[in-house]
C-alpha cells in the first residue's frame, strides 16, 4: 500500500494578447483589433471513492494542465486552457512542500469534495485594452500570468469504520479473514503484517470498512508508522488475546497510542478478545467487568471472537453497524487546510549597480510586447512615467542615467 508521495503540478500559464490593426482600404493603420490571451487551466482535486491508496501516482510524479492559447488579430480571445483533474482517495491530505516549510493546503473529506488548488495563470490583455485619447495606435500587450510550479506531499489517512490495532499474533489477520474476503498472510511468528490490510465486511446489507494495522509493541514495531491511519476510522479496536496478561496488553497499546499523538486517546476505544473459545459466559463475564473497572474511559464492554462464531453473528460488528451515527472522525486543527491570502509582494528593488522593477502587471506588459520597437517603448515608458512604480523607484533613490532593469530588457531613466 501506497499511503504518501510527493509529486510536482504546475497550472497553466496565461496566453499572450496580441497586438493588431484592423486595416482596409481606407486606413492602411486601421484600428487596434488585438485580442487577449486565454486563462491557463487549473489544477482541481477530486475525490474518488473507489481508489483505496496513492498507487495511480507511483510512476507519474509530474502533472501540469494545459496553457491558455495566445489571441489574435479581429479581437479574437485565446481559448482558456484545459483544466486537470487529480483523483485522490477520500482521507486524503495535501501538503505545499516549500523549501523546509510543509503547509496543509487541501483534504479530501468525503466523496463529494472537489478543490479547485490552483489557478491558471490569467491571459494577457491585447493592444485593444491600451487605447487612450492619447494614445490612439497602442503597440503594447500583456504577455499571460506564469503559473508556478508546486511539490505537493500526498498523504493518505484510510477512512473506515473499524480500525484494528493489537500486539503480533493476537490473530487479527484470523479475524479480518473470518468476517471478509480479505485474505492476508497469516503466519505463526510476528509481526506477519507489514502494511495496513483493507476489508470489507457485509453486515445486515450494509458494508462496514475495516483497516488492520501491523502490529506494534512497547512502542515499536512496524504500525507504528501507520497510526495515523487512526485518525481517519469512526472507531479504533484494541484486539488483544485472552491470557493471563490482558491488562498489560491494552495498556501498552495505549502507550503506543500515547506516544504518537496524545489527542488520539480522544477517540473512542472498542476492545475485541481474541481466542476466546474455552471461556464460559461465566468467565466472560468476570473479565468484562474487570476491564471496565481498571479502563473507566471505555463505554463499551468488551467484544469477544473465536472461530467457533457465525459469520452473521459478530457482535463488534452488529456495534459498529447499529451505531455507525454516534461515532465521528477525530478532527483535529492541523488538519484544516492553511489558506493564506496575501496580496503584497516587492515592486522594485534596488541592486549594486541598477534597478529593477518586480510588480507583475509591468513585467506582463514588457514580456508581452515588443520594446525593441521605439514606438512600442515611448508607449511604455509613458504608461511608466504616469505610474505608482515612477515614484517607488524615486523612492528608493533612482536619478537619471541609472540602468534600469525588467524582464530582459534594460533602460537608462530619463526624468
Amino acid at each position: 500500500m501506497i499511503d504518501k508521495l510527493i509529486i510536482k503540478v504546475k497550472a497553466g500559464n496565461g496566453g499572450k494578447g496580441f497586438v493588431s490593426f484592423n486595416r482596409d482600404s481606407n486606413n492602411s493603420r486601421g484600428g487596434p483589433d488585438g485580442g487577449h490571451g486565454g486563462n491557463g487551466g487549473n489544477i482541481i482535486l477530486k475525490a474518488n471513492s473507489n481508489l483505496e491508496d496513492l498507487f495511480k501516482y507511483k510512476f507519474k510524479k509530474n502533472f501540469s494542465s494545459e496553457n491558455g492559447k495566445d489571441g489574435s488579430k479581429q479581437n479574437k480571445s485565446g481559448a482558456k486552457g484545459e483544466d486537470l483533474f487529480l483523483e485522490l482517495p477520500v482521507g486524503c491530505l495535501v501538503w505545499e512542500i516549500k523549501d523546509e516549510e510543509r503547509k496543509l493546503i487541501a483534504s479530501i473529506l468525503d466523496d463529494s469534495t472537489e478543490v479547485k488548488l490552483f489557478l491558471g495563470g490569467i491571459g494577457g490583455k491585447g493592444n485593444t485594452s491600451f487605447v487612450s485619447s492619447q494614445n490612439k495606435e497602442p503597440l503594447l500587450a500583456e504577455a499571460g500570468q506564469i503559473a508556478l510550479t508546486k511539490t505537493l506531499e500526498l498523504d493518505l489517512r484510510i477512512s473506515s469504520d473499524l480500525v484494528l490495532l493489537g500486539p503480533p499474533n493476537v490473530g487479527k489477520s484470523t479475524f479480518i479473514s473470518f468476517v471478509s474476503n480479505a485474505k492476508p498472510e497469516i503466519k505463526d511468528y510476528p509481526f506477519t503484517t507489514r502494511e495496513p490490510v483493507v476489508a470489507v465486511s457485509k453486515i445486515n446489507y450494509s458494508n462496514i470498512k475495516i483497516v488492520e494495522l501491523p502490529s506494534v509493541l512497547n512502542k515499536k514495531g512496524p504500525g507504528l508508522k501507520f497510526l495515523k491511519h487512526i485518525y481517519g476510522a469512526k472507531s479504533l479496536c484494541l484486539t488483544v488475546e485472552h491470557n493471563e496478561q490482558l491488562d498489560s496488553q491494552i495498556q501498552n497499546l495505549l502507550e503506543c497510542i500515547s506516544y504518537y499523538d496524545e489527542k488520539l486517546m480522544d477517540k473512542k476505544f472498542l476492545v475485541l478478545i481474541t481466542k476466546s473459545e474455552l471461556l464460559s459466559s461465566n468467565e466472560k463475564n468476570i473479565i468484562i467487568k474487570k476491564i471496565m473497572n481498571k479502563f473507566a474511559f471505555l463505554k463499551v464492554p468488551p467484544f469477544f471472537f473465536s472461530n467457533n462464531d457465525s459469520v452473521k453473528k459478530i457482535e463488534i460488528l452488529e456495534y459498529v453497524q447499529k451505531d455507525s451515527q454516534n461515532f465521528e472522525n477525530l478532527t483535529r486543527e492541523d488538519m484544516i487546510p492553511t489558506i493564506t491570502i496575501n496580496n503584497a509582494y516587492t515592486k522594485v528593488i534596488k541592486n549594486e549597480n541598477s534597478y529593477e522593477i518586480l510588480d507583475k502587471n509591468f513585467v506582463q506588459l514588457a514580456d508581452g510586447s515588443d520594446l525593441n520597437n521605439w514606438k512600442a517603448l515611448v508607449q511604455f515608458q509613458y504608461r511608466l512615467k504616469n505610474s505608482n512604480i515612477s515614484k517607488a523607484l524615486q523612492d528608493i533613490g533612482i536619478q537619471k542615467g541609472d540602468k534600469l532593469i525588467i524582464s530582459n530588457y534594460e533602460f537608462t531613466w530619463e526624468e
